[in-house]
């Protein structure tokens, strides 16, 4: 069985989980039960972390290829394929914004 990729919202519902299981684990005085919780509340922040690890650089790439696109079809003078590669630019950069 291969492991998923890393996803935001599974990292933070693992992480909500794991926050609530080590609660209710201190409330009652059950010790392995908060350490239970702690340690999937670990794993669930570790996924968001990766998670966004990965969207940034995927930002970088599409940002990347995108500028190099747009400068080369302005030298060369092809308004299509530079509005292309400013898109594909821009689409990088808010993807790297939305995964700092």
């Amino acid at each position: 069985m291969t492991k998923s990729e890393p996803s935001k919202v599974t990292g933070n519902l693992k992480a909500a989980q794991g926050a609530v299981k080590e609660t209710l684990g201190a409330a009652v005085g059950a010790k392995q039960m908060e350490s239970e919780g702690k340690a999937t509340r670990a794993e669930g922040n570790t996924e968001v972390e990766a998670a966004k690890a990965k969207g940034y650089a995927e930002g970088a790439g599409d940002s990347l290829a995108g500028g190099l696109k747009k400068n080369v079809a302005k030298v060369t003078g092809n308004d299509q394929k530079e509005a292309e590669g400013k898109a594909r630019q821009t689409k990088g950069d808010a993807k790297k914004a939305a995964n700092k």
